[in-house]
């Protein structure tokens, strides 16, 4: 499992981003500890729902001389960002908008049957089914004063099938603009669409 003090130490947004993967590699190594990983037990669920996520931000958003600290608990942020010379520049609040009951009931399905719920649409459902969520979690941070971070909304929607890119990219612009009609307390606000697509929120 992942050692709370290594979770916790400074690095490079490359370092971070390398860590990452090796404790992934670690994770599905090991059959237990995938499980575990699967249900969120543990310090899975902040390695999965900020780490992952912090760890694209930070290589996408930060100069390599930079250092990223991510940061366990309940205080307003996940992590803080030094520059080169030491001096905190940033603090970075992730959010994970997603489905938690019917990812949990799907977890438990894999880790259980070793296979989870078939679903069937059209290209682009899964994006719409996610932005009910993405909105109320916005409205929700809005209420809160994040005046010294960067909020970071990090999704995962599946990839565009091939002839459907266009369509993708109507998707991805019009959550940007839903978002941009909420009134945040936030230094920034930024669309993180995983693994590697960042977009700050203009607003009006």
């Amino acid at each position: 499992m992942v050692d709370p003090a290594d979770f916790q130490k400074l690095r490079s947004p490359s370092a971070l981003r390398l860590f990452v993967e090796q404790e992934r590699e670690k994770v599905c190594a090991d059959p237990e500890d995938l499980k575990r990983g699967l249900l969120k037990k543990g310090l899975h669920k902040e390695f999965l729902d900020e780490l992952v996520s912090i760890s694209w931000f930070a290589v996408l958003a930060y100069p390599e001389s930079y250092q990223i600290n991510p940061v366990l608990g309940n205080q307003a942020y996940d992590a803080v960002v030094y520059d080169d010379l030491g001096n905190e520049v940033d603090r970075i609040e992730m959010t994970h908008p997603h489905d938690g009951a019917a990812e949990a009931e799907d977890a438990k399905l894999v880790v259980e049957k070793h296979i989870g719920k078939v679903k069937i649409g059209i290209p682009g459902d899964d994006f719409y089914a996610l932005t009910p969520f993405v909105l109320e979690t916005c409205r929700k941070k809005s209420k809160k004063d994040y005046s010294k971070c960067s909020l970071v909304i990090a999704i995962e929607p599946m990839k565009p099938f091939g002839g459907f890119e266009d369509s993708y990219e109507e998707r991805v612009h019009e959550l940007l603009g839903q978002i941009a009609s909420i009134h945040f307390k936030a230094r920034r606000v930024f669309l993180l669409v995983l693994p590697d697509r960042l977009e700050e929120v203009n607003f009006l």
